[in-house]
Protein backbone atom coordinates (compact mmCIF):
# COMPACT_ATOMS: atom_id res chain seq x y z
CA UNK A 1 0.00 0.00 0.00
CA UNK A 2 1.08 3.74 -1.07
CA UNK A 3 2.01 5.94 2.02
CA UNK A 4 -0.57 8.98 2.67
CA UNK A 5 0.49 12.65 1.77
CA UNK A 6 -1.90 13.92 4.26
CA UNK A 7 0.72 15.83 7.26
CA UNK A 8 1.19 13.95 10.15
CA UNK A 9 -0.63 13.20 12.67
CA UNK A 10 0.03 15.08 16.02
CA UNK A 11 0.50 12.14 18.86
CA UNK A 12 -1.49 11.96 21.86
CA UNK A 13 1.03 13.36 24.83
CA UNK A 14 0.91 9.66 26.18
CA UNK A 15 2.59 8.68 23.50
CA UNK A 16 4.80 11.12 23.24
CA UNK A 17 6.41 10.60 26.40
CA UNK A 18 6.76 6.82 25.67
CA UNK A 19 9.06 4.56 25.25
CA UNK A 20 12.43 4.72 26.67
CA UNK A 21 12.79 0.60 26.74
CA UNK A 22 9.63 -0.65 25.97
CA UNK A 23 9.03 -3.78 28.04
CA UNK A 24 6.69 -6.26 25.64
CA UNK A 25 5.83 -9.21 24.30
CA UNK A 26 5.41 -9.74 20.44
CA UNK A 27 1.24 -9.27 21.06
CA UNK A 28 1.66 -6.34 23.17
CA UNK A 29 2.44 -4.04 20.51
CA UNK A 30 -0.55 -3.58 19.11
CA UNK A 31 -1.16 -0.41 21.29
CA UNK A 32 0.82 1.87 22.69
CA UNK A 33 1.70 1.60 26.39
CA UNK A 34 3.89 4.37 28.37
CA UNK A 35 7.64 2.66 30.20
CA UNK A 36 9.84 4.37 32.74
CA UNK A 37 13.56 4.34 31.87
CA UNK A 38 16.13 1.98 32.36
CA UNK A 39 18.11 2.89 34.81
CA UNK A 40 21.00 0.27 34.56
CA UNK A 41 23.84 0.12 32.14
CA UNK A 42 24.21 -2.10 28.69
CA UNK A 43 28.04 -1.43 28.78
CA UNK A 44 29.40 0.42 25.77
CA UNK A 45 31.30 -2.52 24.38
CA UNK A 46 28.17 -4.58 23.92
CA UNK A 47 26.65 -1.66 21.30
CA UNK A 48 28.35 -3.55 18.29
CA UNK A 49 26.78 -7.02 19.80
CA UNK A 50 23.53 -5.76 20.61
CA UNK A 51 23.01 -4.17 16.96
CA UNK A 52 24.02 -7.67 15.46
CA UNK A 53 21.40 -9.57 17.58
CA UNK A 54 18.64 -7.52 16.35
CA UNK A 55 19.61 -7.82 12.69
CA UNK A 56 19.67 -11.35 12.94
CA UNK A 57 16.13 -11.06 14.33
CA UNK A 58 15.36 -8.43 11.61
CA UNK A 59 16.58 -11.11 8.80
CA UNK A 60 14.71 -13.90 10.15
CA UNK A 61 11.74 -12.32 9.89
CA UNK A 62 12.23 -10.44 6.31
CA UNK A 63 14.62 -13.40 4.91
CA UNK A 64 16.19 -10.94 2.82
CA UNK A 65 17.47 -7.23 3.07
CA UNK A 66 20.14 -4.32 2.43
CA UNK A 67 22.36 -3.21 4.95
CA UNK A 68 23.76 0.63 5.09
CA UNK A 69 26.48 1.91 8.01
CA UNK A 70 27.23 5.23 7.19
CA UNK A 71 30.07 5.65 9.51
CA UNK A 72 31.67 2.25 8.95
CA UNK A 73 34.87 2.75 9.95
CA UNK A 74 36.21 1.04 13.17
CA UNK A 75 35.13 3.37 16.70
CA UNK A 76 37.95 1.44 18.21
CA UNK A 77 41.41 -0.18 16.82
CA UNK A 78 42.14 -1.30 19.73
CA UNK A 79 38.47 -3.13 20.00
CA UNK A 80 38.08 -4.65 16.17
CA UNK A 81 35.96 -7.51 18.35
CA UNK A 82 33.08 -4.53 19.17
CA UNK A 83 33.47 -3.68 15.21
CA UNK A 84 29.96 -3.51 14.18
CA UNK A 85 30.62 -3.51 10.37
CA UNK A 86 32.35 -6.78 10.58
CA UNK A 87 29.78 -8.50 13.46
CA UNK A 88 27.14 -7.62 10.76
CA UNK A 89 28.77 -8.76 8.00
CA UNK A 90 29.75 -12.16 9.69
CA UNK A 91 26.48 -13.02 11.75
CA UNK A 92 24.08 -15.39 11.09
CA UNK A 93 21.89 -16.30 9.00
CA UNK A 94 23.71 -14.48 6.43
CA UNK A 95 20.29 -13.68 4.29
CA UNK A 96 21.63 -9.82 3.65
CA UNK A 97 22.07 -9.50 0.15
CA UNK A 98 23.70 -5.87 -0.47
CA UNK A 99 25.82 -3.96 2.12
CA UNK A 100 26.66 -0.60 1.86
CA UNK A 101 30.15 0.54 3.93
CA UNK A 102 30.75 4.54 4.05
CA UNK A 103 33.66 6.13 5.62
CA UNK A 104 35.43 8.98 5.45
CA UNK A 105 38.95 8.47 7.26
CA UNK A 106 41.86 6.83 5.05
CA UNK A 107 42.17 4.38 8.13
CA UNK A 108 39.00 3.38 8.21
CA UNK A 109 38.35 2.43 4.52
CA UNK A 110 41.44 0.48 4.40
CA UNK A 111 40.21 -1.47 7.56
CA UNK A 112 36.69 -1.70 5.66
CA UNK A 113 38.36 -2.92 2.52
CA UNK A 114 40.36 -5.72 4.34
CA UNK A 115 36.97 -6.79 5.80
CA UNK A 116 35.07 -7.16 2.57
CA UNK A 117 38.37 -9.37 1.31
CA UNK A 118 38.33 -11.71 4.63
CA UNK A 119 34.65 -12.66 3.26
CA UNK A 120 35.28 -12.80 -0.62
CA UNK A 121 34.40 -16.21 -0.27
CA UNK A 122 32.25 -16.76 2.64
CA UNK A 123 29.54 -19.40 2.58
CA UNK A 124 26.77 -20.04 4.34
CA UNK A 125 26.08 -23.23 6.83
CA UNK A 126 25.22 -25.78 4.46
CA UNK A 127 28.39 -24.40 2.55
CA UNK A 128 27.63 -22.81 -0.32
CA UNK A 129 28.88 -19.76 -1.75
CA UNK A 130 26.95 -16.51 -0.78
CA UNK A 131 25.86 -14.00 -3.51
CA UNK A 132 26.18 -11.13 -2.15
CA UNK A 133 27.10 -7.30 -3.09
CA UNK A 134 29.62 -5.55 -0.67
CA UNK A 135 30.69 -2.27 -1.54
CA UNK A 136 32.72 0.47 -0.04
CA UNK A 137 32.31 4.34 -0.75
CA UNK A 138 34.74 6.45 0.32
CA UNK A 139 33.97 9.99 1.54
CA UNK A 140 31.28 12.02 3.93
CA UNK A 141 28.30 9.74 3.79
CA UNK A 142 25.87 12.94 4.15
CA UNK A 143 27.35 13.42 0.56
CA UNK A 144 27.44 9.67 -0.94
CA UNK A 145 23.90 8.45 0.75
CA UNK A 146 22.26 9.78 -2.16
CA UNK A 147 24.53 7.56 -4.79
CA UNK A 148 23.56 4.38 -2.62
CA UNK A 149 19.91 5.04 -2.58
CA UNK A 150 20.29 5.21 -6.41
CA UNK A 151 22.44 2.52 -7.07
CA UNK A 152 19.69 0.24 -7.99
CA UNK A 153 20.50 -2.09 -5.58
CA UNK A 154 17.83 -1.07 -2.98
CA UNK A 155 14.37 -2.28 -4.14
CA UNK A 156 11.05 -0.51 -2.59
CA UNK A 157 9.87 -3.89 -1.52
CA UNK A 158 13.35 -5.01 -0.06
CA UNK A 159 14.23 -4.72 4.17
CA UNK A 160 16.66 -2.14 4.41
CA UNK A 161 18.37 -1.39 7.82
CA UNK A 162 20.09 1.75 8.38
CA UNK A 163 23.05 2.27 11.31
CA UNK A 164 24.10 5.97 12.12
CA UNK A 165 27.14 5.25 14.15
CA UNK A 166 27.92 9.27 13.92
CA UNK A 167 31.02 10.73 15.85
CA UNK A 168 29.04 13.58 17.70
CA UNK A 169 27.66 15.84 14.79
CA UNK A 170 28.33 13.67 11.51
CA UNK A 171 25.16 13.14 10.49
CA UNK A 172 23.20 15.96 8.79
CA UNK A 173 19.55 16.01 9.36
CA UNK A 174 18.95 16.28 5.47
CA UNK A 175 20.41 12.68 5.75
CA UNK A 176 18.06 11.13 7.75
CA UNK A 177 15.39 13.04 5.81
CA UNK A 178 16.79 11.70 2.91
CA UNK A 179 16.65 7.56 3.96
CA UNK A 180 13.29 7.71 5.47
CA UNK A 181 11.63 9.11 2.50
CA UNK A 182 13.33 7.22 -0.23
CA UNK A 183 10.62 4.26 0.30
CA UNK A 184 7.65 5.52 -2.11
CA UNK A 185 6.31 2.32 -0.38
CA UNK A 186 5.49 -0.24 2.44
CA UNK A 187 7.88 -0.06 5.22
CA UNK A 188 10.76 2.77 5.48
CA UNK A 189 14.26 2.39 5.89
CA UNK A 190 15.02 0.93 9.33
CA UNK A 191 17.06 3.40 11.41
CA UNK A 192 19.46 3.00 14.10
CA UNK A 193 20.89 6.45 15.22
CA UNK A 194 22.98 7.24 17.35
CA UNK A 195 22.97 9.70 19.77
CA UNK A 196 26.17 10.61 21.82
CA UNK A 197 24.69 12.56 24.84
CA UNK A 198 27.51 11.48 27.21
CA UNK A 199 30.07 14.33 25.75
CA UNK A 200 27.39 16.74 24.06
CA UNK A 201 27.20 19.52 25.77
CA UNK A 202 30.72 19.94 26.63
CA UNK A 203 31.15 19.82 22.29
CA UNK A 204 28.24 22.41 21.84
CA UNK A 205 30.88 24.72 23.87
CA UNK A 206 33.57 24.24 22.07
CA UNK A 207 31.34 24.92 18.18
CA UNK A 208 32.53 28.21 16.41
CA UNK A 209 30.84 27.43 13.24
CA UNK A 210 26.58 27.66 13.47
CA UNK A 211 26.59 26.04 9.52
CA UNK A 212 27.85 22.66 11.13
CA UNK A 213 25.10 22.61 14.05
CA UNK A 214 22.82 23.64 11.59
CA UNK A 215 23.57 20.54 9.17
CA UNK A 216 23.28 18.40 11.97
CA UNK A 217 20.42 19.36 13.36
CA UNK A 218 18.35 20.99 10.64
CA UNK A 219 16.85 24.08 12.71
CA UNK A 220 18.09 27.11 13.62
CA UNK A 221 16.83 26.75 17.13
CA UNK A 222 20.09 23.97 18.07
CA UNK A 223 21.21 26.35 20.51
CA UNK A 224 18.27 25.37 22.82
CA UNK A 225 19.82 21.90 23.15
CA UNK A 226 22.82 23.07 25.67
CA UNK A 227 20.05 24.30 28.16
CA UNK A 228 18.78 20.89 27.79
CA UNK A 229 19.03 17.34 30.09
CA UNK A 230 20.23 14.34 27.94
CA UNK A 231 17.35 12.35 28.71
CA UNK A 232 14.93 15.64 27.22
CA UNK A 233 17.08 15.88 24.39
CA UNK A 234 16.85 12.24 23.42
CA UNK A 235 13.42 12.61 23.98
CA UNK A 236 13.39 15.62 21.27
CA UNK A 237 14.92 13.48 18.90
CA UNK A 238 12.49 10.53 19.31
CA UNK A 239 9.19 12.71 18.83
CA UNK A 240 11.23 14.32 15.53
CA UNK A 241 11.66 10.91 14.15
CA UNK A 242 7.67 10.01 14.72
CA UNK A 243 6.55 13.21 13.46
CA UNK A 244 8.39 14.75 11.26
CA UNK A 245 10.06 11.30 9.38
CA UNK A 246 6.43 9.30 10.23
CA UNK A 247 7.84 6.13 11.51
CA UNK A 248 5.34 4.05 13.18
CA UNK A 249 7.72 3.59 16.13
CA UNK A 250 10.37 4.99 17.39
CA UNK A 251 12.32 4.23 20.78
CA UNK A 252 15.39 5.67 22.44
CA UNK A 253 17.32 2.95 23.94
CA UNK A 254 20.42 4.63 26.58
CA UNK A 255 23.26 2.63 26.45
CA UNK A 256 25.96 3.40 29.69
CA UNK A 257 29.46 3.45 30.36
CA UNK A 258 30.87 0.95 33.44
CA UNK A 259 33.98 3.04 32.68
CA UNK A 260 32.44 6.51 33.50
CA UNK A 261 30.76 5.43 36.58
CA UNK A 262 27.16 3.93 34.72
CA UNK A 263 26.62 7.24 33.32
CA UNK A 264 24.75 7.15 29.75
CA UNK A 265 27.37 7.91 27.05
CA UNK A 266 24.34 7.05 24.37
CA UNK A 267 21.00 7.07 23.09
CA UNK A 268 20.05 4.66 20.37
CA UNK A 269 17.44 5.86 18.63
CA UNK A 270 15.16 3.23 16.97
CA UNK A 271 12.73 4.00 14.18
CA UNK A 272 10.69 1.41 11.95
CA UNK A 273 7.46 0.36 10.45
CA UNK A 274 7.71 -2.80 11.16
CA UNK A 275 5.09 -4.30 13.06
CA UNK A 276 7.20 -7.30 14.64
CA UNK A 277 10.54 -4.31 14.77
CA UNK A 278 10.21 -3.05 18.41
CA UNK A 279 9.76 -6.18 20.34
CA UNK A 280 12.48 -7.94 18.17
CA UNK A 281 14.47 -4.94 19.42
CA UNK A 282 13.49 -5.56 23.28
CA UNK A 283 14.74 -9.40 22.59
CA UNK A 284 17.91 -8.00 21.20
CA UNK A 285 18.57 -6.17 24.34
CA UNK A 286 17.85 -8.91 26.72
CA UNK A 287 20.41 -10.85 25.08
CA UNK A 288 23.00 -8.15 24.76
CA UNK A 289 22.64 -7.90 29.31
CA UNK A 290 22.71 -11.62 29.90
CA UNK A 291 25.98 -11.34 30.91
CA UNK A 292 25.77 -8.82 33.34
CA UNK A 293 25.36 -9.55 36.99
CA UNK A 294 22.32 -11.61 38.46
CA UNK A 295 21.08 -8.72 40.27
CA UNK A 296 21.25 -6.00 37.47
CA UNK A 297 19.77 -8.25 35.19
CA UNK A 298 16.59 -9.01 37.68
CA UNK A 299 15.85 -5.08 38.00
CA UNK A 300 15.96 -4.51 34.53
CA UNK A 301 12.98 -6.91 33.60
CA UNK A 302 10.94 -6.12 36.14
CA UNK A 303 7.73 -4.73 35.09
CA UNK A 304 8.25 -1.10 35.10
CA UNK A 305 4.34 0.08 33.24
CA UNK A 306 2.72 2.75 34.03
CA UNK A 307 -0.42 2.22 32.96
Amino acid sequence: MGRSDAPRRAQPESELTAPLFPELEVAAFAKVRRYKRIEHPIWTEHRARFIRQYLSYFVQVTKHGAYIDGFAGPQSFEHLDAWSAALVLRSEPKWLRHFFFCEITRKGIQALEELVASEKNARDKKGKKLSRNIQVFRGDFNLKVSQILASGKISQKEATFCLLDQRTFECHWATVKELASFKKSGNKVELLYFLGVGWLHRAFSGIRRSEKMLNWWGQPDWRELAKMRAHDIAELVRKRFYEELGYTHVAAYPIFDRESGNRIMYYMIHASDHAEAPALMVRAHQKAVRALPRDIQSSLFDSRSEG
